[in-house]
Order: structure tokens, then C-alpha cells, then sequence
């Protein structure tokens, strides 16, 4: 009798310390919407639904020119625009690993050389090339028909 008293008052305490700290988490949350003018969850889900985008041609474009620019140029300024977008590429959650391995070998290649070789060149084009092939996301599958086209009966 006495141990089922202990665990109903322990069930109890459990449930009133829940609904306080409840209480507390969406007081919280309330005083943040009236200071600040936003939830707090907001931002780091906005932060998340970005990133978990499937990237297009136009967002991995200045990524593309930027490597172009670095393997033509061989100037810092480009070379350094190339290393930091190909950075951001490797911070994405659901990109594949081949175009995390491109995007790194992008960051160890596009540095300036005291010679701007055909084959430097040709190995960052290469690597700009592959990222927009390997980067962008798959697009949706269309609906096949059921119709068996012009010219074809069915029996």
C-alpha cells in the first residue's frame, strides 16, 4: 500500500514539474515573439528549408563563373570567390558526396600558380563542369502515359 502511494506521488511530481517547465518553454517562446518580433525556432528553420533545397542551374551559376574566372585569370580575387562557393557547397546537408568531392578538390585546386598552365586550366574548367552536372538536383519524374501514342492499336 505504501509503495503504490510512493509511485502515484512520484507520477505526480513528474507530471506537475512537466506542466511548469511547459509553462516556461512557451512563456519563453510568447516573450520572444513580442521582443524580438519573431519566434526563436524561426530563423534556424528558415536556415534549414534553404539548405535542404535542391540546388538549380541559376544557384550553382556564379559558382561556375567563378571557377572559370579563377582557371582564365589566375588572379586571387577570383581564385578566392571559387574556393568560397565551392566552401558553401560542402556546408549543404542533402548534396551528394560526388559533388562534395568535386566542390573540395575545386577548394584545394583554384589557388593562383606562378604559371597559368593548360592543364591547371583545363583541370578547374573541368571541375566547374562536373559541378554543375554532378550538384544539381534531380528534377521530378513525369507521369508516363497510358496511351499508346499515334499509329499504335491495341488488340
Amino acid at each position: 500500500m505504501v509503495e503504490r502511494e510512493c509511485r502515484l506521488t512520484a507520477k505526480l511530481v513528474i507530471r506537475v514539474s512537466m506542466k511548469l517547465l511547459l509553462r516556461s518553454v512557451t512563456t519563453s517562446v510568447v516573450l520572444s515573439t513580442i521582443v524580438i518580433g519573431q519566434p526563436i525556432f524561426s530563423s534556424a528553420q528558415q536556415q534549414v528549408t534553404r539548405l535542404a533545397e535542391p540546388l538549380t542551374k541559376e544557384d550553382l551559376k556564379p559558382t561556375y563563373m567563378a571557377i572559370v574566372e579563377c582557371a582564365r585569370r589566375n588572379q586571387e580575387p577570383g581564385c578566392l570567390a571559387a574556393r568560397q562557393l565551392a566552401d558553401r557547397l560542402l556546408d549543404r546537408p542533402y548534396v551528394t558526396s560526388i559533388c562534395k568531392d568535386t566542390a573540395f578538390s575545386v577548394t584545394r585546386h583554384a589557388k593562383t600558380a606562378p604559371k597559368n598552365s593548360f592543364d591547371r586550366k583545363e583541370l578547374l574548367v573541368t571541375k566547374a563542369d562536373d559541378i554543375m552536372l554532378l550538384c544539381r538536383g534531380k528534377e521530378e519524374s513525369k507521369p508516363v502515359s497510358n496511351s499508346l501514342g499515334d499509329g499504335i492499336n491495341k488488340r
